[in-house]
């Protein structure tokens, strides 16, 4: 992956979420699934606003409007990284985390604008 320097604004996202425990969670049109316990990983995009992406995905007051959006209801987010780039990474970054990941527990999460099988992974 060639990482260009972005404005401040723009690149893309990974975020380190810890679930707990075993979860149901109904994550919007893609309908309920069971979760289980462990770390999972969301890749993302902000080429308007990085930083304001970032900052709704952590906050606890949203309206729900992306699947990662329901997740976050049962879950925390434990770490945050950004990538400044001039260009949209995040199918390229999403691949490469899906290499290191055991398992995609639900197919076309926060990847319906893309072919992407999924942008979320679970590490155990």
């Amino acid at each position: 992956m060639t990482v260009k320097k972005g404005g401040p604004g723009t690149g893309s996202y990974l975020l380190l979420i810890n679930l707990e425990e075993t979860k149901k969670v109904n994550v919007g049109a893609l309908g309920c699934y069971k979760f289980e316990p462990g770390l999972y990983f969301y890749v993302g995009s902000g080429m308007n606003n990085l930083d304001k992406r970032v900052e709704r995905h952590i906050s606890d007051d949203k309206k729900k409007h992306w699947h990662i959006d329901y997740f976050l209801e049962e879950a925390e987010v434990v770490a945050v990284v950004k990538f400044r780039t001039e260009e949209d990474m995040e199918c390229e970054l999403n691949g490469l985390v899906s290499e290191i990941c055991e398992e995609t527990p639900v197919e076309g999460f926060g990847s319906s604008d893309c072919s992407c099988k999924s942008h979320f992974h679970r590490f155990r």
